[in-house]
């Protein structure tokens, strides 16, 4: 049940409610700064007055304040509050909590839309119980708590909306105007904590025009190797969102600096400069992105690797196997999903015949293919076709039968027609026929099912 009525009036705390670590500058500022409603999400600012409504010390925090004032409109908007992960869930019906080792609430809007509503979590302490599995992630405390924990100065800043004032504790408001990246506490203690902030390091340095303290820089290089020991799903989300930032080249060229891409792409550090550009397809999508343009992730993915995989694309006969070879190293140690690895080599190996236009019924068929949207896409950006062709594919898929409204139709570049993911007409669904039970008696022609984990 949803409380119908508020709580008391909040009393903010400022102070520590647990450990201050010993390499940890802590001493919080107050500055007033009113940021104005319609540059904040309007779903996001609804969850942030509902729980101060019902008595939540709650505030916009990281990365969305960090946008805001260095002049950018941020993706995201998250939220860090007093109230714990069900208390969150009692007060939103769109409540989903997340994540057994940090656990969060996702409160879910339309059109896809998930603000991320975090508890205020501490140091642990010596009477803590840290048995349990995850009790160190999951230790609640002061908003000053979850300001130290976090991972760069810039990131751990709260805007309190009733006050309209930004509360920094550990002398973020400071780099921001130096647009400096600081690490909270020693880079040498934080880093190993979590070697993946090597990566956010340097993609925030890049994204957002800032230069890496010197200490930090120096952690980074010195730990680099543990980079290994990190699991793949993180290493390999971390690079989508890279793809996606519209700032790839930079921060790919910028993690080649630190000693970084040699452990994920090696096969990219490895190109001597002033031989063939690997980053010639990123270029591109990084134009597109900055224009506001929306590219899915397997476009992304084929614009990362078509440059050093054309000339394949473009040797007549079968391919095929030449080209599952190369996407394997161009992608090793990276494990990138078997889905996404599978399209690309599809869509490399039909990129030729592609290129002909859809000249035939035969070739039409192409379009009822999941990666054909994604295959004139590419060769439209890399002008792997010329411009009749591809004119000739997008009125093709227009007249498709099936096709969803929309698809492939709109003009060069344009979102609907680069990031279209968009499968043919779905073939007819096959009906199961309904096995007759064993008249009594009868011996049964299959094993019984355990169906006591489902």
């Amino acid at each position: 049940m949803i409380p119908e009525h508020p709580s008391p009036a909040i009393s903010p705390s400022f102070e520590l409610s647990g450990p201050l670590p010993p390499d940890v500058h802590f001493s919080l500022q107050i500055r007033s700064w009113p940021i104005a409603d319609a540059d904040l999400d309007p779903d996001a600012l609804k969850v942030v007055r509902r729980l101060l409504r019902f008595g939540h010390e709650t505030y916009f925090v990281g990365g969305c304040i960090r946008d805001l004032l260095l002049g950018r409109h941020p993706k995201d908007f998250d939220v860090a509050t007093a109230a714990r992960p069900q208390e969150v869930k009692k007060l939103f019906r769109n409540c989903r909590l997340i994540g057994r080792r940090f656990r969060l609430a996702h409160l879910h809007f339309r059109d896809g839309k998930i603000i991320e509503t975090a508890t205020f979590r501490r140091e642990p302490n010596e009477t803590d119980d840290l048995t349990v599995a995850h009790a160190a992630e999951n230790l609640f405390g002061a908003a000053a708590d979850d300001a130290i924990r976090r991972d760069f100065t810039v990131n751990a800043l709260m805007y309190d909306v009733t006050g309209q004032r930004i509360l920094d504790w550990t002398g973020g408001l400071a780099d921001i105007e130096d647009r400096v990246l600081r690490a909270i506490g020693d880079p040498h203690r934080r880093i190993p904590e979590d070697p993946v902030r090597i990566i956010r390091a340097v993609k925030f340095a890049a994204r957002l025009n800032l230069t890496i303290e010197p200490s930090l820089l120096e952690a980074c290089r010195t730990h680099v190797a543990l980079l290994d020991t990190c699991a793949t799903a993180r290493m390999v989300e971390e690079m989508f969102k890279i793809l996606r930032s519209g700032f790839a080249v930079p921060c790919l060229e910028m993690l080649r600096e630190v000693g970084v891409l040699s452990r994920m792409l090696p096969a990219f550090a490895a190109i001597p400069e002033g031989g063939p550009d690997p980053f010639e397809g990123l270029r591109r999508t990084d134009r597109l992105i900055s224009d506001g343009r929306s590219l899915s992730d397997t476009l992304l993915l084929a614009a990362l690797f078509y440059p050093l995989c054309a000339d394949l694309v473009n040797v007549d006969g079968d391919v095929a196997k030449d080209i599952n070879e190369r996407l394997d190293q161009l992608a090793a140690p990276m494990q990138f999903t078997k889905r996404h690895m599978g399209t690309l080599k599809s869509i490399f190996a039909s990129l030729k015949r592609i290129a002909g236009g859809p000249r035939t019924k035969r070739m039409k068929k192409v379009l009822h293919r999941d990666y054909a949207g994604d295959a004139i896409a590419l060769l439209e950006l890399m002008d792997g076709a010329p411009a009749g062709v591809i004119a000739a594919w997008k009125k093709a898929m227009r007249e498709l039968p099936g096709r969803p409204a929309g698809a492939g139709t709109a003009d060069r570049h344009s979102t609907a027609t680069l990031p279209v993911d968009a499968p043919g007409p779905a073939r007819p669904r096959r009906r199961r026929r309904r096995r007759r039970r064993p008249a009594p008696g009868a011996p049964s022609d299959s094993a019984p099912t355990d169906t006591s984990d489902q």
